[in-house]
């Protein structure tokens, strides 16, 4: 008896401890014409999921692109239908929260769903794949919704809706990110509707790899530039961007931020980003005019990021800049936005915690409403926020963000469970308010758990 106990524990362990893989799971799939599937049945079983294993033929802007595990060898199914999910629960607390007062700038404590995703990706010829992404947390929404064209390796179309391909931070899925939350600048970070980072739009996109081990990634796009779930361009104005990424040492086998599952050899990407978008919002009577002229708001926005990963340690930086002016400067300045970020990770090399345990680090500033490259004036300033709610505010908060963390990987990042703590500096007064009206220190304490199949 007792040596059935010990076998059992050793055997659970054993599995509590190996560094499992996460993916999709398979509805249907049919191998091409000729293909013998009864004897490949549990033979040369082929996993192609991104998390780990990307498969040639999938996007990696993909992002959570789960692929289901093929019966056959990868590229013998040529139609296939898969289904995926993460969910991530989250407890928040942040100490600039006061129960007394009538107008917070923190987020209240408690429990949240931070994403919950449903993916279904398909397959209906070697010429076309189709990929749904919906938001289930606290409404349904839609993200992904497009078709692939793969046409030859260095030339595939995308077309619907998708990531803009600008910023990695922006592009890297959210159950892939090293820490609970994104960069200040990316993501959630807008709450008040201005984002700083274009993320899904519906558009047209070209991309491909180009060179031997994949060494150039390109991504070039047009698109409406209204955001999400807007399938109409209501001014005539396009957004367009780009993206072009180097692979010295060929492209990474995975989409993602820390080196899990990552081959303990080096690795590294360069990515350059642009983006120049016009927006025309109303009227405005120019001083001097008697007519209305229409207003528009041009934003060119530019980038670069690193990422680079060996021996179970990551590195990633990237910096954001952002210059935007409208018609009438006098009443709405032009302002310029500068963001920076670097973290790092490291997995304890003790046998019991390696591919398990990560330590990771994060230092990060964006200031949203600033004059890097003009002098402040009357054609460069802070533009007053319309309102004094936390979600407005903060977009117009020069921030300061060190954050500490610890993550534990059970199925890469299909399952894992993250803590952090971040120091949490915010400068800027509201527009007329007092000095100091502010959160200045705003320290923000996060508990998560990741879990997808």
């Amino acid at each position: 008896m007792t040596r059935a106990l010990r076998t059992l524990a050793t055997t659970l362990a054993a599995l509590a401890l190996a560094p499992l893989e996460a993916h999709a799971v398979r509805l249907w799939e049919e191998p091409r014409a000729g293909w013998s599937a009864t004897a490949t049945l549990g033979e040369n079983t082929s996993l192609a999921s991104p998390d780990l294993r990307p498969s040639d033929t999938l996007t990696p802007l993909a992002a959570g692109g789960h692929a289901g595990q093929s019966r056959y060898p990868e590229g013998v199914a040529e139609r296939w239908l898969d289904v995926g999910f993460y969910a991530q629960p989250q407890f928040i607390y942040q100490t600039g929260y006061d129960n007394d007062s009538v107008t917070n700038f923190s987020v209240a404590p408690g429990v949240n769903l931070r994403r919950t995703r449903m993916v279904v990706h398909g397959q209906a010829h070697p010429l076309l794949q189709v990929r749904m992404e919906f938001g289930l947390s606290d409404r349904l929404e839609l993200f992904d919704t497009y078709a692939l064209v793969p046409v030859r390796r260095w030339l595939q179309v995308q077309l619907g809706q998708f990531r803009v391909p600008f910023s990695r931070q922006e592009l890297v899925s959210g159950s892939r990110l090293q820490f609970t939350d994104s960069a200040l600048w990316s993501g959630g970070a807008n709450a008040s509707g201005v984002r700083f980072v274009p993320s899904y739009d519906t558009g047209l996109m070209v991309w491909g790899w180009v060179g031997p081990r994949d060494l150039v990634e390109y991504y070039a796009g047009v698109f409406n530039g209204k955001g999400p779930n807007n399938p109409f361009n209501l001014d005539g104005f396009f957004l367009y961007a780009g993206r072009v990424v180097l692979n010295p040492l060929g492209r990474p086998r995975a989409f993602q931020e820390g080196a899990i599952g990552l081959p303990r050899e080096p690795t590294v990407s360069i990515g350059l980003n642009a983006a120049g978008q016009i927006r025309q919002v109303g009227l405005v009577t120019l001083p001097g005019a008697t007519a209305p002229v229409p207003n528009r708001i041009r934003a060119v926005s530019l980038g670069a990021d690193v990422f680079a990963a060996a021996y179970g340690a990551s590195l990633y930086a990237e910096l954001y800049a952002r210059d935007t002016d409208e018609t009438d400067t006098h009443a709405a300045p032009s302002t310029q936005s500068l963001g920076w970020l670097v973290q790092a990770g490291y997995f304890i090399p003790a046998p019991v915690l390696r591919d398990h345990l990560e330590v990771v680090a994060r230092v990060q500033r964006f200031d949203p409403s600033t004059c890097v490259t003009r002098t402040q004036g009357d054609d460069c300033g802070l533009r007053p926020p319309a309102s004094a709610s936390r979600a407005v505010y903060r977009d117009f908060m020069d921030t300061l963000a060190v954050t500490v963390g610890l993550t534990w990987y059970q199925l890469g990042h299909g399952f894992k469970a993250q803590a952090s703590y971040t120091l949490l500096n915010e400068y800027r007064d509201l527009a007329g308010g007092a000095p100091g009206s502010g959160v200045v220190a705003n320290d923000l304490i996060n508990l998560q758990l990741t879990g997808s199949f």
